[in-house]
């Protein structure tokens, strides 16, 4: 087995084993006085914050460092003659390439 699989059962049953130790009644303060059992109060702000730690700790797409292009001509003349082809005459005129 993995280590990140290790470490993800070991919390996962650690959090079961507190939540189902505390199921008795509490008096939650939420714009109002909510009477209701612990497991409940610990299972949504664990499960909260599962999801604040999901959203700012998750990986973003790394972008490559050095862009290549991979398919170069290796004679420069041929390169100057593949780009100015698709120019007008207005545009060759224009760039002095006549």
């Amino acid at each position: 087995m993995k280590p990140k699989t290790i470490i993800f059962s070991i919390i996962t049953a650690l959090v079961l084993i507190i939540l189902f130790n505390n199921k008795e009644e509490a008096t939650f303060w939420f714009f109002g006085e909510i009477r209701t059992s612990k497991l409940l109060i610990l299972g949504i702000f664990f499960l909260l914050g599962v999801i604040a730690g999901g959203l700012l700790f998750r990986r973003k797409k790394k972008h490559p460092k050095e862009y290549i292009i991979s398919n170069t001509i290796e004679n420069e003349n041929t390169i100057q003659e593949d780009s100015d082809s698709h120019l007008s005459e207005e545009d060759r005129k224009f760039l002095g390439k006549e």
